[in-house]
């Protein structure tokens, strides 16, 4: 009643805001702040500028929201708006608990120098495995190479620390669709899927993780390389890991209804634990296999080596087991039955061609030019001499 006796009708109608078009839920400090590390480096998600800031001690965790803070990122037109809808539409689709199915593929992340060749740059492999359910990284890890070994690798990890899974659905690649990883996936019981050529929205869980790894870690670790803080494969693998386990693992996901990954994977061991596997039988599984024709003599040819095998086996067909990275030592079966070892008669390569010779080890740190013992002398010498005392005198003598 007062304003519409003091401005009549016009004095009841909403007024503007004051404060319109400011920050109100964030301080202006804390948005400029947040746009510099954007400004910094324009792939660094608004999610990952929060984390940064609560890391930094700038924010308490949990005051800066991700949805206000793309706004104001939108509102300065440092993210651009999001684009339309593509025609071709998908269906949604989860697994419905825990190592019901991984997911697996490769992605080129980066370039870094070579140990052999410092100046020179090589490609850097990313190889991971996601489970499906609870978008839970059970293993992943870079390689300059891309092949069969590697994958052996990061499998064989992932089943020794979290069980053997149920379905493994993996791209096309050489070293997926290869008759080594389809004998292990069916000795290990796995269904092995292969996605859709040029279709990948089939693992689309995976495809989204590795764009969050380029928007997030990628170039944070291109920036590290270039100060020389990250020299080396292991260097780059602690600090992926380091990510994993300390901002993916740990954030909550859109996907899980706001549950972060952690905690969906333990909420979904307790009412779906793995199937474990033993070592000695996952060993086995893993091995190479090959199969050759022992010829009258008893000899095979493997590898570039020649060895000797139970004499009953002449003429027979085998199959070869061995570790790639050891060929002194060759398992020998015949129609399901285990023989004696094969005893190497020439040895040339203790290794296969496909395994790569171990990285050197990285420089050793430029000289100082400083020695404690001598600095600890130097500053003896500094010191002023105390009360000097002359030759002793004889024993004989008189005082």
């Amino acid at each position: 009643m007062a304003a519409y006796r003091a401005g009549g009708f016009a004095a009841l109608q909403p007024q503007p805001r004051g404060d319109q078009g400011t920050v109100r839920g964030l301080s202006p400090a804390v948005l400029t702040q947040a746009l510099a590390l954007r400004a910094e480096d324009p792939h660094r998600s608004a999610r990952q500028v929060i984390h940064m800031l609560e890391l930094a001690g700038v924010v308490p965790p949990g005051t800066v929201k991700y949805r206000t803070l793309t706004r104001h990122f939108r509102q300065q037109g440092v993210v651009p708006p999001p684009g339309p809808r593509p025609a071709d539409t998908f269906r949604r689709r989860q697994a419905p608990y825990p190592n019901a199915e991984w997911q697996a593929d490769t992605q080129l992340v980066l370039k870094m120098p070579d140990p052999h060749q410092p100046a020179r740059l090589r490609q850097v492999y990313l190889v991971a495995v996601l489970d499906d359910a609870t978008r839970y990284i059970v293993e992943a890890e870079c390689f300059f190479h891309e092949n069969r070994l590697r994958l052996e690798q990061v499998r064989k990890w992932a089943v020794v620390r979290h069980g053997v899974p149920e379905i493994f659905h993996c791209d096309n690649g050489s070293i997926y669709a290869s008759g080594y990883l389809t004998r292990v996936c069916a000795e290990l019981g796995i269904a092995l899927r292969h996605s859709t050529v040029r279709r990948p929205e089939g693992k689309g869980t995976m495809e989204r993780w590795f764009r969050r790894v380029d928007q997030e870690l990628t170039h944070e670790l291109r920036a590290l390389i270039a100060q020389g803080t990250c020299r080396t494969l292991a260097d780059l693998n602690r600090y992926l890991q380091a990510w994993i386990r300390d901002s993916y693992h740990v954030v909550p996901h859109h996907g899980l209804g706001g549950q972060t990954p952690a905690a969906a994977w333990a909420a979904g061991q307790a009412t779906h634990p793995a199937r474990p596997v033993a070592l000695a039988t996952l060993h086995d599984v893993f091995l190479w296999q090959e199969t050759r024709r022992v010829d009258k003599t008893g000899v095979i040819q493997l590898a570039g080596n020649r060895y000797e095998v139970a004499s009953v086996l002449a003429r027979r067909v085998v199959e070869c087991r061995y570790d790639p990275g050891d060929l002194q030592q060759t398992h020998i079966r015949y129609q399901g039955q285990a023989y004696p070892d094969a005893v190497p008669l020439t040895l040339h390569h203790h290794r296969h061609r496909d395994v790569p010779a171990p990285d050197p080890a990285p420089p050793a740190a430029a000289a100082s030019g400083l020695n404690y013992a001598a600095l600890l002398a130097a500053q003896t010498a500094q010191r002023t001499p105390g009360v000097q005392y002359g030759p002793r005198p004889p024993a004989d003598a008189k005082c």
